[in-house]
């Protein structure tokens, strides 16, 4: 259990996600004993059990379906064939009798920050995303720029396309792309585009004409392009020219998608009519 408790500070620590499952009750002769615990990751690794068996396959399977919700929950199972089944209760098929309750304890950030630009916009953005619940990650290739970023949960220095190669972040993270160059800017939005990231916001900081020419040759370089997940340009219409409010309307965007709000008007073009009309 020791390897339990050392590995939820490091999953937190870098940005992961996983669901510590705890035995709860034990009724009969359930195999789970109380307090038992097991520590479940994205990709069905495990730490520790919670009786193993098909008990323990049950679990797991419902933790990697919390982990999608990013949500936490308490469930009872019924382990006998011949056992009435209570209200809120769920069947397991086991024949060895007894009941257990399992509390599902989802460990992770409530949403994920993806900045590449670590320029005046990105850290502004920085400092705002870190009050609300964030974890922030941003990457720059400036080695000089590392020391304005204190506050992210992870800062890459390298090369904005292969960042994260190897250390992507989990799906439905938010992205935004405000690196010091337009070339830059699209190979990164490209990458997203093209990733199995399944991004639920990719922001782009420009103008519309930058907007529109970075999605005509989005259009013909990427098939099936996710237009509904696109914001270019980027935030909400609230005003202001500065770093800080610049990134208070790209905060404020993203909250009404986290919340879905509607009504807001939004300052990106409307893919692809924008596309068919230009």
């Amino acid at each position: 259990m020791d390897d339990i408790f050392e590995q939820i500070p490091h999953v937190r620590e870098h940005g992961g996600e996983a669901v510590l499952i705890t035995v709860v009750e034990r009724e009969g002769s359930a195999p789970a004993q109380p307090g038992t615990k097991m520590l479940v990751y994205p990709d069905g690794r495990s730490v520790g059990t919670v009786g193993g068996g098909a008990l323990e396959k049950i679990a797991r399977r419902r933790a990697i379906e919390l982990l999608r919700e990013r949500r936490s929950t308490l469930v009872r199972y019924v382990l006998g064939d011949d056992e009435v089944l209570m209200s809120g209760e769920e069947p397991t098929g086991m024949i060895c009798g007894g009941r257990a309750a399992l509390f599902f304890d989802y460990i992770g950030h409530g949403a994920q920050l993806i900045i590449y630009g670590g320029g005046h916009v990105g850290q502004a953005l920085l400092r705002h995303a870190q009050s609300l619940g964030f974890y922030v990650t941003v990457v720059d290739h400036r080695p000089e720029l590392a020391a304005s970023l204190e506050g992210a949960g992870r800062v890459i220095i390298g090369d904005y396309v292969t960042a994260l190669d190897e250390q992507p972040a989990p799906p439905g993270g938010y992205y935004l792309v405000a690196t010091p160059s337009h070339s830059f800017d699209y190979a990164v939005l490209k990458r997203v585009m093209l990733s199995d990231w399944q991004p639920a916001y990719v922001g782009v900081i420009g103008s519309k004409a930058k907007a529109l020419a970075n999605a005509q040759r989005l259009a013909q370089e990427v098939s099936d392009v996710n237009w509904d997940v696109l914001y270019c340009p980027v935030g909400l219409d609230i005003g202001g020219p500065s770093p800080d409010e610049i990134a208070i309307s790209i905060l404020a965007e993203i909250q009404a998608l986290r919340h879905d709000k509607t009504g807001h008007r939004h300052m990106r073009l409307n893919m692809p009519e924008a596309l068919t009309t230009e």
